[in-house]
């Protein structure tokens, strides 16, 4: 059962009808899968047809078209123009079924922070009469309303939605850095803040190219780390967002498909290194106790293996008492207290 319900309401005094959803990913996330075509196919619509995208602008002043198929017959197509694209925070578009093209819907989504870094979306849909606007009521939309929000919500916490997220949150560590910041020493020996960036980049390419086949340009990370960093996230979750069936073979993992591989082995790798980064750029990050628990429970049967890999150095010795996160970050071998200098 989903966490979060769709409300659908008509107003009873003017043609209108709100649709109100919150979802557990912040409005960016929400917003680019409105605005991402490869996305939008995904998720929109009820589970008993597919969407095939004719024309995807998603700019203001862009047209779209699309439409749902049925085992490869087509059941309906829609078409509009996006009035307005704000990022990550409004969209205005017409919405036209093509089977009755002089019923034009004016739609407003709104993408809204709420409470915990969520986000709540708004849908305000405004018809022409009473009569369309309940036409529209009648015809079952509500179905695809809900399943389709169903389907988006799988999508944002899943592995491509995973990523999007701590690849945000490293990213702006990347963004806030200077020029000067890269030289400086990071939590891991030997390691300075450019070398966290490296690694991340180097070792996943190098992960995707041998074991799937998946081969990417060659970034210069020296020359501008920023620039290397965000065309790395865009591959990869390029990757995730079409996995396209691919399997990633590795003699120690075995066959998997690729999205669960980046899933569970680079994913979490971001998220373990902004700790890195942020301490190398003198900064102090929450990692989040419930997940640093559960990565640290998770972690403590396979410790004897991690530490034989050479992923992980010897665990720091914490105070009882200590945060999860600082268990945690001891566990793999860092020392909680660490400071650039020390």
């Amino acid at each position: 059962m989903t966490a979060h319900e769709t409300e659908i309401v008509a107003d009873e005094k003017v043609p209108t009808i709100e649709i109100i959803r919150g979802f557990d990913a912040t409005p960016e996330q929400v917003f680019r899968a409105h605005v991402d075509a490869e996305l939008y196919r995904q998720w929109v619509g009820p589970r008993s047809l597919t969407t095939r995208i004719v024309k995807w602008e998603a700019h203001t002043g862009g047209a779209w078209a699309f439409a749902s198929d049925r085992d490869g017959d087509e059941i309906a197509a829609f078409y509009g123009s996006f009035h307005e694209v704000r990022a990550n925070e409004r969209i205005v578009w017409t919405f036209t079924y093509e089977g009755q093209p002089d019923s034009v819907a004016l739609e407003t989504l709104s993408f809204e922070t709420s409470d915990g870094g969520g986000t709540r979306l708004r849908v305000l849909s405004v018809h022409a009469d009473f009569a369309t606007r309940d036409g529209m009521l009648s015809s079952g939309m509500d179905i695809g309303v809900k399943e389709g929000y169903e389907k988006l919500e799988a999508l944002l916490s899943g592995p491509a939605g995973r990523h999007a997220r701590d690849a945000a949150a490293f990213t702006a560590l990347v963004q806030s850095a200077s020029p000067t910041d890269w030289s400086r020493p990071s939590p891991v020996a030997e390691w300075t803040a450019l070398d966290v960036v490296r690694h991340l980049i180097e070792w996943s390419r190098g992960f995707l190219a041998g074991g799937a086949g998946i081969e990417f340009q060659t970034l210069d990370i020296d020359a501008d780390p920023l620039a290397a960093w965000k065309q790395h996230v865009a591959d990869i979750q390029a990757t995730l967002d079409d996995p396209a069936g691919r399997i990633l073979s590795n003699p120690h993992t075995g066959d998997m498909p690729v999205d669960k591989a980046i899933d569970m082995f680079y994913t979490a790798d971001i998220w373990m290194h902004s700790w890195d980064l942020a301490k190398a750029l003198g900064r102090e990050l929450d990692l989040g106790r419930e997940r640093c628990a559960a990565a640290l429970e998770a972690m403590r049967p396979i410790e004897q293996m991690l530490r034989s890999s050479g992923q992980y150095g010897p665990a720091v010795p914490v105070p009882e008492n200590a945060s999860a996160q600082d268990r945690f970050v001891a566990f793999i071998g860092r020392d909680p207290a660490w400071r650039p200098g020390r």
